[in-house]
């Protein structure tokens, strides 16, 4: 998040993974995702997911709960430190992750409240001057918007950190081997660093997507959610394949 200081100068804060995520994915030329809507509302679901299980507002349940089936996402009572994230507590709240995602990112639900959080997003960080907004028409009938960089700093500091741990080697904090994970599991990895081998970049993905970092609550989600953006991603594409063929 961002806030403006007394003088009028806007200090970084921590970024939410799906913060992150957004300015990630937009094409710097274009202002447009670098994926599809479907991608993008399963991957921004996941995000908000794994940063509410990061800040303990969301738990995954184990073997011998005294109250919950294992594998479910349960809410602790901790209130989440982006409001725009509370909504979402309930809604995932003694669900699976797979279902959780599907349900969020409009899969399995009339609401896509993935789409939503990522307007919210989107305006949040254009007030704070990260994104500008642009608005077009194409053949001069039909609006649409981009989303360029305001303040390119900010995205560069988070592709460099990745850079770090992917192309580098470096070993990951909590939240950077979150939010690898969650761009491995949408195919996004390789589309950030062209200049490296495709091949090393998605096998250094799903290595530290699989490997033992952080809290093992946190890791567990991010592995929860990584599994089911993939589920959601394969049913939504499979559906739409179908809905192709019958038409």
């Amino acid at each position: 998040m961002f806030v403006l200081g007394e003088w009028g100068i806007m200090l970084l804060m921590e970024l939410t993974l799906a913060e992150e995520l957004l300015l990630i994915v937009l094409k710097d030329d274009t202002g447009k995702p670098m994926i599809d809507g479907q991608r993008l509302s399963a991957a921004l679901a996941g995000a908000a997911l794994v940063e509410l299980t990061l800040e303990g507002a969301l738990r995954v349940t184990e073997d011998g709960d005294p109250d919950h089936r294992a594998g479910r996402l349960v809410a602790t009572g901790a209130q989440p430190g982006d409001p725009r994230l509370a909504e979402l507590v309930k809604e995932a709240h003694d669900t699976k992750p797979k279902n959780a995602v599907s349900r969020l990112s409009g899969v399995s639900a009339w609401r896509n409240r993935a789409k939503d959080l990522k307007e919210a997003l989107l305006e949040d960080l254009t007030e704070q001057g990260v994104l500008t907004r642009e608005r077009h028409k194409v053949l001069g009938l039909f609006p649409t918007t981009a989303w360029k960089p305001g303040d390119a700093s900010v995205e560069r500091r988070i592709v460099d950190r990745l850079r770090s741990v992917v192309v580098d080697g470096r070993e990951p904090d909590e939240r950077t081997a979150a939010l690898v994970s969650i761009l491995y599991a949408v195919d996004v990895l390789p589309k950030l660093f062209p200049d490296a081998p495709r091949k090393a970049v998605k096998e250094r993905g799903k290595q530290i997507s699989e490997s033992d970092w952080g809290g093992k609550a946190v890791r567990q989600a991010v592995q929860a959610a990584q599994a089911a953006l993939i589920a959601t991603i394969t049913a939504a594409t499979a559906a739409s394949t179908a809905g192709s063929a019958g038409s």
